[in-house]
């Protein structure tokens, strides 16, 4: 099977998208654990404005969300593009 940039691109993409998708379970546990440690209600515990102590990992949890999902937007948009009728 022969490869092109753009196929070498979305091998990067996604890459990509499963580094971040690992570091969002990574932060999501920590924060889990530290929530269940706490006792606190989900919606107060994950709120950055009033968990001074956490909010640095809940802000990066959201951005780390938002760029997962332009990752998979991009490759959405590859594979419709590659199935293009008269691209074969």
């Amino acid at each position: 099977m022969e490869t092109n940039a753009n196929d070498r691109d979305l091998v990067e993409v996604m890459k990509r998208y499963f580094a971040v998708k690992a570091e969002v379970e990574d932060v999501r546990s920590r924060l889990e654990a530290a929530r269940r440690e706490s006792g606190e209600e989900i919606g107060a515990f994950y709120n950055p404005r009033t968990n001074q102590n956490h909010a640095a990992d809940i802000v990066r949890s959201h951005a780390l969300k938002q760029e997962m999902a332009r990752l998979m937007e991009w490759a959405e948009a590859w594979g419709r593009q590659s199935l293009a009728p008269g691209e074969a």
